[in-house]
């Protein structure tokens, strides 16, 4: 016995065609497209204590890049797909500016300095 069962949906030739034309330009199969659906709607829970790193993939033939994060089992999950240029930029400076946001909030001045939690310090002043 499978652990996999099938889900499947009535559509109208025009919702089918859009759905195809769709997945055609997003690079993906409408299973993958739907299943993906189904999963972020019913928001299965992922487990708290996993480590792994980013990973950002360049297609030439696209000229667009993909986001992963490899698990340290090897596991790897995908976030973005065929993401462009574009986006990548301005999310980049989006991300820096809020980064200098958050450094001034905790008052970080060395490049090299981390965030230390608060209750370190509080114990090294009694």
């Amino acid at each position: 016995m499978s652990d996999f069962k099938t889900v499947s949906t009535k559509v109208s030739r025009l919702e089918f065609g859009l759905v195809e034309a769709y997945c055609k330009r997003k690079g993906i199969s409408a299973s993958a497209l739907i299943r993906d659906l189904l999963l972020n709607e019913i928001e299965v829970p992922v487990p708290v204590n996993v480590a792994g790193n980013n990973k950002l993939i360049y297609n030439k033939e696209r000229d667009s890049f993909s986001w992963f994060v490899e698990l340290d089992s090897g596991e790897l999950i995908e976030i973005l797909k065929n993401v462009s240029p574009t986006f990548l930029n301005e999310l980049n400076e989006i991300i820096a500016s809020e980064l200098k946001v958050r450094n001034n909030a905790i008052l970080k001045k060395k490049s090299n300095s981390i965030a230390i939690p608060h209750k370190l310090i509080k114990r090294r002043k009694k």
